[in-house]
């Protein structure tokens, strides 16, 4: 009898972002360390020309620009797993690093999910995941020292139900491309729809902490973070006068981005045109398990 090829337990999205070199690192450690029921998803603006000939294992998407959110955005199609991983340009994949993830999407509650992000000593670094902290909003932690709750993901490297991808991508227009914005608007719409965000504190990925988006504490980034909280999750309590001012003066905020938080109502307009509310699917409506095919064996692929 014919052999029919397993179906993708997972679908892996690797953006290329600017540096050809390190999105191969990328794309080689995904390759060592699969298994082979692994959907492999690179995307590129149209710039990168396959010199090792992966076309045969990887599937090669071309986007509209070399914007992460463009590169997610237009990678998406092309996913066929019931989960989505995304993993940034120059984040490595370690051993077994997708089964560490896929064991939290058996509880049903859990639409997405957050690796650990280590340096080359094994040293934890920011920019897996995100909670509001006292006077600023999408802060980021290491995964040793994470908050009471992490709120949410950032997007250069995440796990997802692909069917509440779908309906982020729907709910976040394109006009809203900040990768930073985009992560907090995603959080926000998955908690205003009961779903929670975990952390997977044994599934490592190394990352170099320069690799981490630049997260600029300034009026902008205040005005337009608070403008997305209050259209996603308006009765969400904010931080007092008092706390924000001592944040901006002590801790990792500053005077621009409270004075920004301040006047989110300036924002209001744009983020109202550029965030839908009604596109995710509520917990309530399609939570479950998801029935994931078998772990297959790995490759055990030599490096090139």
């Amino acid at each position: 009898m014919p052999k029919f090829p397993r179906p993708p337990r997972v679908s892996i999205v690797i953006p290329l972002q600017r540096d050809e070199k390190l999105f191969e690192e990328t794309l080689l450690s995904v390759l060592e360390n699969q298994t082979d029921d692994c959907q492999i998803v690179a995307v590129h603006n149209g710039t990168y020309t396959d010199p090792f000939e992966l076309s045969d294992e990887v599937h090669f998407v071309t986007a509209r620009s070399s914007n992460l959110t463009d590169l997610v955005r237009d990678a998406f199609d092309a996913t066929s797993a019931p989960i989505v991983h995304v993993l940034g340009t120059g984040m490595k994949a370690c051993a077994e690093w997708t089964d560490r993830a896929l064991e939290h999407f058996d509880t049903p509650h859990v639409g997405a999910v957050t690796p650990a992000l280590v340096d080359d000593t094994g040293r934890s670094v920011d920019g897996a995941h995100w909670s509001d902290s006292d006077g600023r909003f999408c802060q980021s932690w290491p995964a040793d020292a994470p908050p009471e709750g992490v709120s949410g993901f950032f997007i250069n490297t995440f796990f997802i139900r692909r069917h509440l991808l779908g309906d982020l991508l729907d709910a976040v227009a394109p006009a809203m491309s900040d990768p930073i914005a985009v992560s907090y608007a995603m959080g926000c719409l998955l908690k205003r729809a009961g779903w929670t965000t975990a952390s997977a504190a044994d599934c490592y990925i190394q990352a170099d902490s320069a690799l981490v988006p630049v997260d600029e504490s300034d009026v902008a980034r205040g005005q337009c973070l608070a403008a997305i909280r209050h259209r996603i999750l308006p009765s969400e309590p904010v931080p007092g006068m008092v706390t924000m001012l001592r944040q901006a003066l002590l801790g990792g905020s500053s005077l621009g981005e409270m004075i920004g938080m301040l006047r989110y109502r300036n924002s209001m307009s744009a983020v109202r045109r550029a965030i839908d509310l009604d596109c995710v699917a509520s917990v309530d409506q399609i939570a479950g398990v998801i029935n994931l095919p078998t772990a297959e064996p790995r490759l055990g692929r030599e490096a090139a």
